[in-house]
């Protein structure tokens, strides 16, 4: 049996896989550019209210697809 450590981090490893999984297929999907505004730039506040993430966790993702 694991330690409440291990066990911790492993339900924080998912907690990060699951989020980072519904900003990616919002931004990659079939209405990504709905996410977009005229000069390409993403908008990040409502990929938050749709994945139901805060915003800075969408912009922390978004960095690291960049």
């Amino acid at each position: 049996m694991a330690t409440r450590q291990a066990h911790a981090r492993k339900m924080t490893n998912q907690r990060i896989k699951k989020t980072k999984e519904k900003i990616f297929s919002c931004i990659k999907g079939m209405f990504a550019f709905e996410y977009q505004d005229s000069k390409g730039n993403w908008l990040i506040s409502k990929i938050a209210k749709d994945t139901g993430t805060s915003r800075t966790t969408v912009y922390k993702y978004l960095k690291e697809i960049k």
